[in-house]
């Protein structure tokens, strides 16, 4: 009886063993194993940002377009997974990669030293250019000589980016903040600003809807560190690297995609 009781507690431990080394197993996988096990790639964007990413209906149901969706794409197929994307507000983003509800953001998101610490993130994909947007009738006055805006009005969103780098380019002109990149346009149309500066992207889906406006020959490098793909802190090298991989092979195709979506973007 001794006997059989010993053989039957070594039989126990012996279980217990191989249970403990494959949680051990699991729980040591890496970022990158862990979402190919899953076999889908869950990221999170923002609700609407284009021609980043937008929603179309189609056929009563909601699908998200826009350059960031392309990205997406090229992540997973390069995991060799399926895809899933959550749509949230810009203040929900950072929360629910830390929860875990989501394994990275594809939303063009900067990567500020504030982000930093609680995420981490790829090398930069995308970093927009400016331009200043004026009234087809003031094209000779403005097109060829950008520098006749400088004691004139000049609109921009509040606080964006455009805001510090109008203030150096042009410092004798007027600012007029707005709250709303729609605003910008009824602005220069309605004749309070002789001109807009908006990235050249969102300039271009602007035009779309306002055929008497163009944009000048001026051009000027974003302020900000551009756009990366952001994922949780604790994130392995190996789907940091993947990632990294990707964004090397598409930042010309980006480029593209962000001026085919802004062709696209829905105007009515």
């Amino acid at each position: 009886m001794r006997k059989r009781f010993i053989c039957l507690m070594m039989l126990v431990f012996s279980l217990t063993l191989i249970l403990v080394g494959c949680g051990n197993k699991s729980n040591n996988a890496s970022s990158l194993d862990k979402i190919q096990n899953k076999g889908v790639l869950t990221v999170g964007m923002i609700n609407s940002n284009p021609p980043y990413e937008y929603q179309v209906n189609k056929d009563g149901k909601q699908n998200v377009k826009g350059s960031d969706v392309k990205l997406i794409k090229k992540i997973a197929s390069k995991l060799g997974v399926k895809y899933k994307i959550k749509t949230m507000d810009l203040d929900g983003l950072l929360p629910a990669l830390q929860s875990g509800k989501v394994d990275m953001l594809v939303t063009s998101l900067s990567p500020t030293p504030e982000r930093k610490k609680g995420a981490t993130f790829s090398k930069v994909y995308f970093r927009s250019t400016n331009t200043l947007v004026i009234r087809k009738e003031d094209k000779s006055k403005y097109y060829n000589d950008i520098d006749q805006l400088d004691d004139k009005k000049i609109a921009v969103v509040n606080n964006s980016t455009q805001q510090p780098m109008i203030e150096k380019s042009f410092p004798n002109a007027s600012l007029t903040k707005l709250s709303k990149v729609t605003d910008l346009a009824l602005a220069l149309n309605n004749n309070k600003v002789d001109a807009f500066s908006i990235d050249v992207p969102t300039a271009t889906i602007l035009l779309r809807q306002n055929p008497n406006l163009i944009m000048t020959k001026w051009r000027h490098k974003d302020s900000s560190l551009g756009a990366a793909v952001a994922m949780p802190k604790s994130t392995s090298k190996d789907l940091v690297n993947k990632v990294n991989e990707v964004i090397k092979s598409n930042k010309t195709n980006y480029e593209k995609w962000v001026q085919d979506s802004a062709r696209q973007v829905p105007t009515d």
